[in-house]
């Protein structure tokens, strides 16, 4: 027995196959689309590609900014050690190690440089940018550090010189006092019956007194004309007071050249006008006294 609405259903039927099939088809096609598209495979592997790179690169900077931030530290410890330290030796030991750990990191500021130039990723470029700034600012002030504690150690050396200079120029003058005294004295010559006129002294003595006089003369001219020196160094470089104690020094110097006691004397004292002559702009001898 056939039902009485066939044909309705038979078109109900194919509406819901066309519909049915219609649906499927939309999921399949789009499916296929994105499974056979190959950009984003591409771009899929361009990512990861870029992943790896950048956990590559951000290895590499962390290993350079670990060492950076160890010598650091170092240098940082060592700075400590300088403070309290006063035994020359262990001073120039401990100025040695800072200066290696400055050197350590110039080097591994140029690796860092070199390493930025191939580096894909802009964040890490421009992190390295700053990092290389504060670096070269930080190098900056260690070699103002550096130049400000040799200077102070220079005024040191150049204090306990002087107060040395000043002790040779007193034992200087007290024994100047004591040959003058012993010269002026002469032995009284011997007699029979009373006293006679005094003698005087052997001619050789005398000359022999007087020699060392001027010596020792020439020593405390010397030693007053170094501690002008002494004292001009201590000022700053092309100050007017330095300029002014250096010529008093080489005034002093030119003086005892006029007629000094002795030979090495002589030198001395031209070996010490040579760095004052080329400071003062001078050339270093004329005459053979300047």
């Amino acid at each position: 027995m056939k039902p009485l609405n066939q044909p309705e259903r038979r078109t109900r039927l194919w509406q819901f196959v066309l519909l049915y099939l219609l649906a499927l088809a939309i999921p399949l096609g789009a499916s296929y689309y994105l499974f056979s598209n190959r950009s984003i495979a591409d771009e899929n592997a361009r990512l990861k590609k870029e992943l790896d790179r950048t956990h590559q690169e951000q290895g590499r900077l962390l290993v350079q900014f670990d060492t950076l931030t160890r010598h650091l530290q170092r240098i940082d410890a060592t700075d400590q050690q300088l403070r309290s330290e006063t035994n020359p030796i262990v001073l120039g030991k401990l100025t040695t190690n800072n200066q290696d750990y400055l050197n350590a990191i110039a080097v591994g500021l140029n690796q860092l440089r070199l390493d930025s130039t191939q580096m894909q990723i802009p964040a890490h470029r421009r992190l390295t940018r700053d990092i290389l700034r504060d670096f070269d600012l930080f190098r900056s002030n260690r070699t103002t550090m550096d130049a400000l504690r040799q200077e102070l150690v220079k005024r040191g050396e150049a204090a306990q010189g002087t107060e040395r200079l000043s002790e040779q120029l007193n034992q200087a003058r007290q024994q100047i006092i004591m040959l003058q005294a012993s010269l002026s004295r002469t032995p009284a010559a011997p007699s029979g019956g009373g006293g006679g006129a005094p003698a005087p002294a052997p001619p050789s003595v005398s000359a022999a007194l007087r020699q060392q006089i001027a010596l020792l003369q020439d020593q405390v001219a010397f030693a007053n004309a170094d501690c002008l020196r002494q004292r001009a160094l201590e000022k700053k470089s092309r100050s007017k007071e330095r300029k002014q104690l250096l010529q008093a020094s080489r005034t002093a110097f030119i003086q005892i050249l006029q007629a000094p006691a002795t030979e090495d004397l002589k030198q001395s004292v031209e070996k010490t006008l040579e760095p004052i002559n080329v400071e003062l702009g001078r050339a270093p001898r004329f005459f053979g006294l300047l």
